[in-house]
């Protein structure tokens, strides 16, 4: 039976709060505590307050007996929200700190993409402080040497390769550190947050490297809040909270759950009598969200359509109404609006006093892989125009993909889809005999 790449066994890691805070103070600010330290604490007595007189260090627990293990060749990514561990797990993995308890085995050469650009010297010339970093990241100077030029040419700092680094933006720092780091080619690689920073252009050159590097063989162990690169890029998501591990399984399924937490929405939303849901002609009762068998279901198939059903209250007659809907990614970037202005059932119609229910229907084959939240309008349309109602994150839908079938992806192994939506297109190929060309017999 083959071993794990990477083994943790009831990984912990403790930290004392001042501690934390004396990590990041100069010398100068060190000493300067030091010298005030007794004043501090006889204030504190004078004030009643023991803890501050005594300068106890409350405890933090980063990370809570964490337990898994990482076979070779897998994608993993590493969520949660900020604070949850995440980093912490990392800088174990890649002996930057030392656990408080618990093993953490690591077989293979490990290149760590955590704080990209650490012991860049800023004296130094790229050149430099290129084979400089190498040698840090645990690269011998031939190699170095030999990926010179590619390194170079990835991060597009090429005419100024032999400029002192203080001079260069933090963008080319940070393009020229991680194509360092990039061009290590190792076993297992933990990148940390990388993929987010530096302009759209780079972030997209990173992933496809980080692709590049995962399709190589490597065992990639990835920190991101990003939803759909996560789904994209791995097929394994450890989700940790408060620092421990609350669940570890399919990449899909783990955000899904995720986000439904901390999104903290649900299928359906009611509201009640006492909520301000609407004006005086008419409120909004509820909001679900349905699959193609009208069930209320916010986990669905990309290959099922997807409903929106309102419920509304018309309480006035006499009044035409209008119903708006914004559907937004996880990342807050609008997938698209929907109102239909040409249904001659109400649109410049006048509504009866009751209980109507609208369905907005989204095809098949259309939303990405990823969590989208509801946002809604009600508009007074006839005989004036007035704004209702409006109320934003009523309801989620998580879009999931088996990757088979009819989806847009149809099992192909074709990388990440890109935009919010992902839709079946027409297509069209047209049969030409072979041109002859002149001169041939």
């Amino acid at each position: 039976m083959t071993q794990p790449v990477i083994q943790v066994k009831g990984l912990s890691k403790m930290f004392q709060v001042g501690e934390l805070r004396r990590q990041e103070q100069t010398l100068q600010e060190k000493l300067a505590e030091y010298a005030t330290a007794p004043f501090r604490r006889l204030s504190g007595l004078l004030q009643g307050n023991s803890a501050a007189a005594s300068n106890l260090n409350q405890e933090y627990w980063a990370l809570r007996d964490v337990s898994f293990d990482i076979n070779k060749g897998e994608v993993v990514a590493i969520i949660g929200r900020n604070g949850a561990g995440k980093s912490t797990l990392l800088k174990l993995l890649s002996r930057i700190s030392e656990p408080t308890t618990g093993t953490a085995t690591i077989r293979g050469r490990v290149g760590s993409l955590l704080e990209v650009g650490t012991g860049f010297h800023p004296e130094l010339t790229g050149r430099e402080n290129v084979f400089l970093n190498g040698s840090i990241l645990g690269m011998r100077y031939r190699e170095v040497a030999a990926k010179f030029d590619e390194i170079v040419e990835f991060s597009e700092t090429g005419q100024f390769i032999d400029t002192p680094v203080k001079h260069y933006s933090s963008g080319m720092r940070v393009r020229l550190a991680f194509s360092v780091a990039a061009h290590l080619e190792p076993e297992v690689m933990f990148v940390d947050e990388v993929l987010a920073v530096g302009d759209a252009g780079f972030r997209k050159k990173c992933l496809e490297k980080v692709r590049s590097i995962a399709a190589g063989g490597s065992t990639v162990l990835v920190v991101t809040h990003n939803a759909q690169q996560v789904t994209s890029l791995c097929e394994r998501a450890l989700w940790l909270s408060g620092g421990r591990l609350v669940d570890d399984g399919d990449a899909v399924q783990v955000v899904t759950r995720y986000l439904s937490e901390s999104i903290g929405l649900g299928a359906e939303r009611t509201f009640g009598p006492q909520e301000s849901s609407g004006g005086e002609v008419a409120r909004v009762r509820a909001v679900r969200i349905l699959n193609s068998r009208r069930e209320d279901s916010n986990n669905i198939d990309v290959r099922e359509r997807v409903c929106i059903e309102t419920e509304v209250e018309v309480l006035k007659p006499g009044h035409g109404l209008l119903l708006k809907y914004d559907l937004m990614t996880s990342d807050n970037v609008g997938a698209f609006s929907s109102i239909d202005t040409n249904n001659p059932t109400w649109h410049n119609q006048s509504w009866a006093v009751g209980t109507p229910v609208l369905r907005m229907w989204i095809p098949a084959n259309f939303l990405q892989v990823d969590t989208y939240t509801l946002s809604a309008i009600l508009w007074r349309w006839t005989p004036e125009r007035a704004h209702e109602w409006y109320c934003t994150d009523i309801v989620c839908v998580h879009m999931l993909d088996a990757e088979q079938g009819s989806s847009a992806v149809a099992g192909m192994t074709t990388g990440h889809f890109t935009g919010a939506i992902r839709p079946i297109m027409e297509w069209e190929m047209e049969s030409r005999p072979a041109l002859r060309m002149v001169g041939n017999t």
